[in-house]
């Protein structure tokens, strides 16, 4: 179950952060940043939730 939270948080972050940081470049820029950012967020979740053991 905490694999699924940390998966669903790091998503979330980075989801956020790339919106915020795309801002600048109007609404497709959000857009695209924020798609960049769920992909990090994902690949440093797994990775997260590896390191603590949760399921795969």
């Amino acid at each position: 179950m905490i694999g699924k939270i940390v998966l669903l948080l790091s998503i979330n972050g980075g989801l956020a952060l790339g919106w915020r940081l795309g801002s600048a470049g109007g609404l497709m820029g959000s857009y695209l940043a924020a798609v960049v950012g769920a992909a990090i967020g994902l690949v440093m979740g797994r990775r997260w939730q590896r390191w603590l053991g949760g399921e795969d």
